[in-house]
C-alpha cells in the first residue's frame, strides 16, 4: 500500500502503475509521483507542507542518536526532506513499487546524500530494526493505514532509543466515516485489503501508555487555508470572548476530529513522569 497522504498520492501511483494513456500522459504521471507534494500547488501541498513543519519542530536537535524511521514512507517525499535536513534516513513500506518510487524521486536529485539514505520493504507491525536503534520516529500520515495500533505501538517503543520522540501527522476521530474516505474505499478497495482507520485521541493516548510511552504531547494548529480573517473580524475575536471563545472550540474540534498532530517521548525504565 502507499500508506503516506493516503488518497491524494495512491490516484497518482495508480496513474503510473495502471495508466494506458499516452506517452505524454505517463510522463506527466511520472512527473506528479517523484514531484509530490510539489506537482499539486493546491490546497493539498500547502496542507501537506504545513503539516510538516509542525512536524519537524518537535524533532529534538543536538541528539548523539541521528537516525530517524521513515515509518511506512510511501513515495519517499518525507524521506528525501528529512534526509536534506540532515538526517541519517531508514525509510520502508509494505508496498514494493512505493519503495521504488521513492528510491527514484531521491535519485533524481543530487542534493541528497545516498549515504544517509537507506530505504527497504516492511512491516510496520514488525518493524526489522534492533532495539533502540533510532533517535527519533517519523509517522506522516501512516498510522491510520495499521491494523494493530498496539502492536505498532510496541514495535516502534522497541526500536526508539530512550529519550527518543515518535511524532505523529494523521487524520482524526471522524477519518473513516468522511465522505472523502467512503468514496475513496469505493473507488480503489477492490480487493478489500486497504485499511483507513480513524486516530482517536483518547484511544492513543491510552495505548501509548500501555505499551510504555510515559508522555504525549500535542500540536494542535488549524490548516493555514482555513485560517482567514478580515481586520474588522479579527479584532472582534481579540476583544470578545465569546470570538476568542468559538475560535478555541473550533481548533478543540479539527485538532481531535479532522487532524491530529502529536509526538511521544520514550523515557528510561521506571520513569512514567
Amino acid at each position: 500500500m502507499f500508506p503516506r497522504i493516503g488518497i491524494e498520492e495512491k490516484a497518482s501511483q495508480n496513474e503510473i502503475m495502471d495508466s494506458s494513456s499516452t506517452r505524454a500522459g505517463m510522463a506527466l504521471a511520472y512527473y506528479k509521483t517523484v514531484n509530490y507534494p510539489l506537482s499539486d500547488p493546491g490546497s493539498s501541498a500547502s496542507r501537506l507542507l504545513f503539516d510538516f513543519s509542525i512536524a519537524i519542530s518537535c524533532l529534538l536537535r543536538g541528539t548523539a542518536n541521528n537516525k530517524i524511521l521513515d515509518f511506512a514512507c510511501g513515495s519517499g517525499w518525507t524521506t528525501e526532506l528529512l534526509n536534506k535536513l540532515g538526517y541519517d534516513v531508514y525509510a520502508f513500506d509494505s508496498d514494493a513499487s512505493a519503495v521504488k518510487a521513492g528510491r527514484e524521486r531521491v535519485r533524481l536529485d543530487k542534493r541528497v546524500d545516498p549515504s544517509r539514505l537507506h530505504f527497504r520493504v516492511g512491516n510496520g507491525h514488525e518493524l526489522d530494526f534492533p532495539n533502540e536503534h533510532f533517535g527519533h520516529i517519523f509517522c506522516f500520515d501512516s498510522l491510520h493505514h495499521m491494523a494493530d495500533y498496539e502492536k505498532v505501538f510496541r514495535e516502534m517503543h522497541r526500536v526508539l532509543g530512550v529519550g527518543g520522540r515518535a511524532i505523529f501527522v494523521e487524520p482524526g476521530s471522524r477519518h473513516s466515516k468522511s465522505p472523502e474516505t467512503i468514496q475513496f474505499l469505493r473507488d480503489h478497495n477492490k480487493g478489500g485489503d486497504w485499511v483507513e482507520k480513524d486516530v482517536n485521541l483518547e484511544e492513543t493516548f491510552n495505548l501509548a501508555r500501555r505499551v510504555g510511552f510515559a508522555e504525549m504531547k500535542i500540536k494542535p494548529f488549524l490548516l493555514p487555508s482555513t485560517v482567514e480573517f478580515s481586520y474588522v473580524d479579527w479584532l472582534h475575536i481579540l476583544e470578545n470572548p465569546s470570538g476568542a471563545e468559538n475560535l478555541i472550540r473550533e481548533l478543540r474540534r479539527f485538532a481531535w476530529e479532522d487532524r491530529v498532530i502529536f509526538h511521544m517521548t520514550r523515557v528510561s525504565l521506571g520513569d512514567t513522569t
